[in-house]
């Protein structure tokens, strides 16, 4: 009997909290709306697919095909599911699109484009919780459309269980991955697939509260109670958590890994486990010869930072009452209240998001570091974000591209004076050669002119005088003849 009341409880507050959450969103301004459509498909009762309620689910065979209409043009469709997803196809004015490639299963198709009718083709069965269409505008802010996860994490947070993220975790995800937008990933040790289901949902829903828009990452564990670290040997194998989370560590390659406490908080032998786990993969994960099975994948990682929770060394203490001005002045703190609501199904439990208790989410330690100590309360303290990183890489090739730019100029410029200087070399020579030339020509000219003259000289002038001293001796001979007789 209590568990029945529970489940109507726990199924009352998801409906109370989705309405309020959609009511709420409902009044800004150029919001897309949500639309009034009719769903139909062959032998299946699609009406629940509408009610925005994780308990309420239609099953859908392989081969089904769900027909959505609208007297409203549909710009996006919202589709919730409620297992793993493969991919399915999508048909809308006369074109076929793939969906769901990334395994969200939240997941936003984004039209691209007006239409009033569209078809979901399912390739295997599968049960969904809801299909919601969207007009055009700005989509509300619950509707959750994800990136895929993190190719390099800035902060990579470490959660055993859904709720472990928001309780003990939360103002890292409020503080880095909201406010700040450091790319943080979430990797969650157990997963709900064959257990409480809707903590899948619930997961999603805290995450997206939080800020965090990289879609998180499951391990293929499931949830087991253990009161002992000794216990959680037992339920679970060490070695194969290990391996997943060096594999983890490996592949997003963060500046920062944060997890939780050593004593698991209240002492949760799986919290305990994780912890175990991060501390050794955090000493080990840049060894080849360690969980080698994902170095040929991966390559190794040697984590700069490693933060725990409730850590007694290296401790730092996080302002989580600060405004933020992406949560619209409220600070981590209540952001982390808000973002825990989303898991209806743990509200029966007595924990609480709190700074300023035994368990508070703004106390961690400094398990490990390349990089130095902190100096004071910032996890990124030591570290460049890869955001940053790739500016001023940008920055730095830019600047190898001007610089290299203005040799090329330079050498340009160069060549060009060079090349301006041997033109006008050839053409001084040139014109040396000219004038040479002309010199010679003028030379040759006075000579024939010379010639000429002298020429002109002989005969006008030599020759005549010849003559007449020829003549002038030719008669004095004569006269000396004459005078000796």
């Amino acid at each position: 009997m209590l568990k029945f009341l529970k489940k109507v409880i726990i199924s009352a507050a998801v409906v109370t909290l989705n309405l309020f959450l959609f009511s709420g969103t409902a009044l800004a301004a150029n919001e897309a709306p949500l639309l009034k459509v009719t769903l139909s498909c062959p032998n299946r009762n699609c009406d629940n697919l509408k009610d925005n309620n994780y308990d309420t689910k239609t099953v859908l065979k392989a081969g089904d095909v769900v027909t959505i209409k609208s007297d409203t043009p549909m710009r996006g469709l919202y589709i919730k599911w409620n297992n793993r997803v493969a991919p399915w196809e999508l048909a809308y004015n006369g074109k076929t699109v793939q969906c769901g490639e990334n395994g969200f299963i939240h997941e936003y198709v984004d039209l691209g484009e007006d239409t009033t009718e569209a078809t979901m083709t399912i390739p295997k069965d599968i049960s969904v919780c809801d299909i919601l269409a969207y007009g055009e505008g700005d989509l509300p802010s619950n509707v959750q459309v994800w990136e895929k996860p993190c190719e390099e994490a800035d902060i990579l947070v470490f959660s055993t269980h859904a709720d472990d993220e928001i309780l003990f975790l939360g103002g890292v995800l409020a503080t880095y991955g909201g406010e700040q937008k450091a790319g943080v990933q979430v990797v969650y040790m157990c997963n709900y697939w064959d257990g409480l289901r809707v903590r899948e949902h619930e997961k999603l829903d805290g995450l997206w509260v939080s800020g965090i828009r990289n879609y998180p990452v499951n391990s293929e564990f499931g949830d087991f109670y253990a009161k002992t670290l000794a216990d959680a040997k037992k339920v679970y194998v060490y070695d194969d958590v290990l391996k997943f989370i060096t594999q983890q560590v490996r592949r997003f390659k963060p500046q920062v890994v944060v997890t939780q406490d050593i004593n698991g908080e209240y002492g949760h032998g799986g919290h305990m486990l994780l912890a175990s786990c991060v501390m050794e993969a955090a000493d080990h994960s840049a060894e080849e010869s360690f969980c080698p099975e994902s170095v040929s994948e991966y390559g190794t990682w040697d984590t700069p930072k490693t933060y725990l929770h409730l850590y007694s060394e290296g401790k730092i203490r996080m302002d989580l009452r600060a405004p933020l001005d992406n949560f619209d002045g409220k600070n981590a703190i209540d952001v982390a209240k808000e973002a825990y609501l989303q898991h209806v199904s743990q509200q029966w439990c007595w924990f609480y998001v709190s700074d300023e208790y035994e368990y508070s989410c703004a106390d961690f330690g400094l398990y490990r570091t390349t990089v130095g100590a902190d100096t004071g309360n910032d996890m990124l303290e030591n570290v460049t974000t890869y955001a940053e990183q790739h500016r001023l890489q940008a920055e730095e090739e830019a600047r190898l591209k001007a610089e290299e730019e203005a040799r090329l100029q330079a050498e340009a410029e160069e060549k060009a004076r060079l090349e301006q200087e041997r033109l006008a070399k050839e053409e001084a020579e040139r014109q040396a050669l000219i004038e040479q030339k002309e010199k010679e020509e003028r030379s040759k000219f006075i000579s024939k002119i010379a010639f000429i003259a002298g020429v002109i000289l002989v005969v006008v002038v030599l020759i005549p005088v010849s003559v007449v001293c020829i003549r002038v001796n030719r008669r004095n001979a004569r006269r000396r003849r004459r005078n000796r007789y």
